[in-house]
């Protein structure tokens, strides 16, 4: 559905959140007069008095719309979602209506992990090469908010949320990794697979995958036409190894010559390398591959993966708070294999299965030894299938018993790589990483552990003080 199909029809927004608040700014600019329905306990902002209907109005609302346009939080096992899907109601999204009318200029990266930091590789690497490029989606703009709309290419981060909705494809497209997140609101696994690669499932040109032969790769190829084709940076000449990335009759790259930090955020880099290339190379004589090496080089890592914060007691303190999944913590832990690291771990629990991380430790290098601190709910269950845990009643008492160094003798790292969400105990991972940050900031300055001896403890977490439950994504 394309935004010029919405002239005339009652159309509806539904949720009020940044990308409900996008698509009724841009609707409303486009001479359209939707109304916006808050489901469950949505209260409307006073902003939004007008224009914003709860409770039973917000349903038959909806119901009665010619076209609903529903915010990425919403999730497709929502009663009411189904009740409209049932009784035939058209439903689309901000991220469908604009990819209509802007897909054969963008480049859409979407994967369980990696998304961001590759987007941002995507749009930083055409920026080495003179192309403008602007950044949306996912990431914190929504697609028509971006500041350069009239760039000659949008990169666009898609969330599973995101590509559940869609009915067309980007010109290029990247899948970075799939593994089980977020699987409530998609209701398991193989239909978390089918709404992420919803994205590649409508004729794009290119489809770029970390390894043609592999799971990814075999779970794409089912999705696409025989005109698309499937890439992996080999094919391009592009070689990723632990000690750096090199690239065939382009050059070679370190990994200490680039910010970025262990060997995944390296294949991160070298998709991204994949896709400006067949993206600029279609359209003009090839990109200078060696400028896109260079430009590598100035790239800056984002924020809460794998980035070393300020700390006063001569270890490196690690903010990963993004790692969410117990695959991307066994990613960080490799980034420091061959190095003694205390691991904070656990949170609010989802259900996912920490076998990936139990079989990694399991086989790791006992020189290099993980002293895990778990917390919260996950970090309880985590304690249940794991060896020489401690079990820490709150993350306040977890960072003091990582800054303690008297307890993590010999360890050279602090990690937050916690494998679950933050809301067990935070509103948001980023109030994780502050709490973390400031531990950092004061370890060295002495005192020990909170309470509790070192050692193994047993047990269920007790409630956190303060503890708060995020709002609804919708």
């Amino acid at each position: 559905m394309r935004f010029e199909d919405l002239a005339g029809r009652t159309v509806v927004v539904w949720g009020a959140g940044r990308e409900g608040r996008a698509a009724l700014a841009e609707l409303t600019a486009r001479g359209l007069h939707p109304t916006v329905a808050l489901t469950g306990d949505g209260v409307v902002p006073d902003d939004l008095a007008s224009q914003a209907v709860t409770g039973e109005a917000a349903l038959e609302r909806l119901a009665a719309a010619d076209v609903v346009v529903k915010s990425p939080g919403v999730p497709h096992t929502a009663p009411e979602y189904l009740h409209l899907r049932e009784r035939g109601v058209p439903v689309t999204s901000l991220t469908d209506l604009w990819l209509h009318d802007n897909g054969a200029r963008t480049v859409a990266v979407t994967g369980t992990k990696g998304k961001s930091t590759t987007a941002s590789l995507v749009r930083h690497l055409l920026a080495g090469l003179g192309v403008d490029a602007a950044l949306v989606g996912n990431g914190g703009v929504p697609v028509t908010a971006g500041d350069r709309p009239d760039a000659a290419y949008a990169v666009a981060e898609v969330s599973s949320y995101q590509a559940a909705d869609l009915t067309c494809s980007p010109r290029v497209a990247v899948v970075t990794s799939l593994y089980a997140e977020h699987l409530p609101w998609h209701g398991g696994y193989e239909q978390y697979v089918a709404d992420k690669l919803t994205l590649v499932a409508h004729g794009p040109e290119t489809v770029v995958v970390p390894d043609v032969a592999g799971e990814v790769a075999r779970l794409v190829a089912a999705r696409l036409g025989p005109a698309t084709r499937l890439l992996d940076p080999a094919a391009l000449g592009l070689v990723v190894t632990d000690d750096g990335l090199s690239w065939q009759d382009a050059g070679d790259l370190r990994a200490d010559e680039v910010a970025l930090r262990g060997r995944h955020n390296l294949a991160n880099l070298a998709l991204a390398l994949a896709a400006v290339d067949t993206l600029v190379g279609e359209s003009t004589a090839g990109p200078d591959r060696g400028r896109l090496l260079a430009a590598a080089r100035t790239f800056a890592p984002l924020a809460h993966r794998l980035e070393q914060v300020p700390s006063g007691d001569g270890r490196a303190w690690v903010d990963d708070s993004l790692a969410t999944a117990p695959e991307s913590v066994v990613a960080a832990l490799e980034t420091y294999a061959a190095t003694p690291v205390v691991l904070l771990a656990g949170g609010a629990d989802r259900g996912l299965s920490f076998a990936p991380l139990v079989d990694y430790l399991a086989r790791r290098d006992p020189a290099a030894r993980v002293a895990t601190i778990a917390v919260g709910p996950a970090g309880a269950r985590l304690a249940r299938e794991l060896d020489d845990v401690r079990l820490a009643p709150d993350f306040a008492t977890a960072l003091a018993w990582a800054g303690s160094t008297a307890d993590t003798v010999g360890a050279e790292v602090v990690l937050l790589s916690p494998g679950a969400p933050s809301f067990d105990e935070f509103a948001s991972f980023e109030e994780r990483s502050t709490a973390f940050r400031a531990a950092a900031a004061v370890s060295g300055a002495g005192g020990g552990p909170a309470s509790g001896p070192p050692g193994r403890h047993a047990g269920r977490t007790s409630p956190a003080a303060g503890r708060r439950t995020p709002s609804p994504p919708a």
